[in-house]
């Protein structure tokens, strides 16, 4: 059975207010702690995913088809990028065409929102007895340093993934209030740094103890949890979750809402150098009343999105930090009888820009009405892409070790699925 234990930021966190009386079973932690990793040959040294949790429908946002009985009721903006003309509703992101890649023809047959999101997340279809890490785990896991402060994968909203066969230390770091007070990082009532350094001098001999009856490897991944939580408490980069000292004019540039603060605080822990950070935006299940739903959503995303892109132009981090937009599916080219679309794994829209990409291109096209396939099932899309073969192309990118064999329940596992397809028009 494949290693499944996710460490919330409340463990996380928790692990060192709990030094005396902490202890963890051996089935907690059941891969050994991985060796440090080697330099990759990138230029990629940060990515973020933006993710749309609920399939931002493609016909409301980037393949909006104007004039055919599938559309919405929207205009749409041309660019400069031929094949680039997002809806109305985002204006700034329609002006940094040429900063971005759209993907019109993600493609893979999977509706359900749960095994979906799974995928999308990882490149791989879900397995009872195997938990495949995330993008963010993974980037964690290939470019991150074992010794860095802060948590190698920071999590703004949505529920944690946990890494899986990679082990606890890539485990996402969830905020689930961006910008605002994360709760037990400071130390507890009456207790400075070095009352807490006892403490976790009583915990070390009580594991002595521990490692004899449950095995060192336990031992070692429940001491590594400690000292990371205790690195962050004790770090003067945790001052990057927060936004006090972010100039107005900067947060002004971004907008309001918490998609817009989870923006900024991905720029600043990328300038602090968190190699994967995944920001969750909700309500894109737009079943009913889809097309003012959709218009609310493009809203929140486009100036805090293009804000993002323009800040970190600025900082000279564009080209060496990759960001991903995509959710977990679209939605239908028919409407449902409450003005919304259902679920629509047949085509879907990714995005992709900064380190890596060459953008202002779009890659796929679909049918006149966006449908997909055909009455006989036969697919519509000229160049899909599915989810493997992106996350293949972004390990090729990324010069992640895909020849590697992990051990997860006894089995050999990859990070890339065997059978997917380098897509070289994304960066070549």
């Amino acid at each position: 059975m494949g290693f499944d234990f996710t460490v919330s930021r409340r463990d996380f966190l928790r692990a060192s207010g709990a030094a005396g009386g902490l202890l963890v079973s051996s089935a907690m932690f059941g891969n050994v702690l991985r060796a440090e990793k080697p330099v990759r040959n990138t230029k990629i040294k940060s990515v973020i995913m933006l993710f749309m949790e609920g399939g931002p429908s493609q016909l409301e946002t980037f393949d909006c088809k104007p004039g055919k009985k599938t559309a919405a009721p929207y205009k749409v903006i041309e660019t400069e990028v031929p094949g680039f003309a997002p809806c109305e509703h985002l204006p700034n992101i329609a002006k940094r065409a040429k900063d971005l890649l759209l993907i019109k023809t993600m493609s893979r047959r999977e509706g359900n929102h749960s095994r979906a999101a799974y995928l999308l997340r990882t490149g791989y279809i879900p397995t009872p007895t195997l938990k495949h890490p995330s993008l963010g785990s993974i980037v964690a896991h290939q470019l991150g340093d074992p010794e860095f402060e802060l948590p190698n994968f920071v999590k703004l909203r949505g529920a944690p993934h946990p890494a899986g066969y990679l082990g606890v230390n890539q485990n996402p770091f969830v905020i689930s209030r961006p910008g605002a007070k994360i709760e037990n990082l400071d130390y507890a009532a009456g207790v400075d740094k070095d009352r807490m350094d006892r403490r976790m001098k009583l915990v070390k001999e009580m594991e002595k103890d521990f490692a004899k009856e449950h095995g060192s490897d336990a031992t070692e991944a429940h001491k590594a949890m400690y000292d990371k939580a205790r690195k962050l408490m004790d770090s003067p980069l945790r001052k990057k979750f927060y936004l006090d000292d972010e100039p107005q004019e900067v947060r002004k540039a971004y907008g309001q809402g918490q998609f817009a603060d989870s923006c900024i605080i991905a720029r600043r822990l990328v300038e602090a150098g968190v190699p994967a950070i995944e920001i969750v935006h909700g309500g894109w299940d737009t079943h009913d009343d889809g097309f003012k739903r959709c218009q609310e959503l493009n809203t929140a995303i486009d100036q805090p999105w293009a804000a993002l892109i323009e800040d970190l132009k600025k900082r000279g981090l564009y080209d060496s930090t990759l960001i991903v937009w995509m959710g977990e599916f679209g939605r239908t080219p028919d409407l449902t009888g409450t003005s919304g679309r259902g679920h629509w794994p047949n085509n879907f829209c990714a995005v992709l820009g900064g380190g890596g990409v060459k953008a202002g291109q779009v890659i796929g096209e679909t049918d006149e009405d966006g449908l997909g396939r055909d009455k006989k099932g036969q697919s519509l899309l000229k160049d899909p892409v599915s989810p493997a073969d992106l996350y293949k192309t972004l390990g090729v990118m990324m010069d992640w070790d895909l020849t590697k064999e992990f051990e997860a329940g006894n089995r050999p596992v990859w990070l890339i699925d065997k059978g997917a397809k380098e897509v070289e028009k994304i960066y070549k």
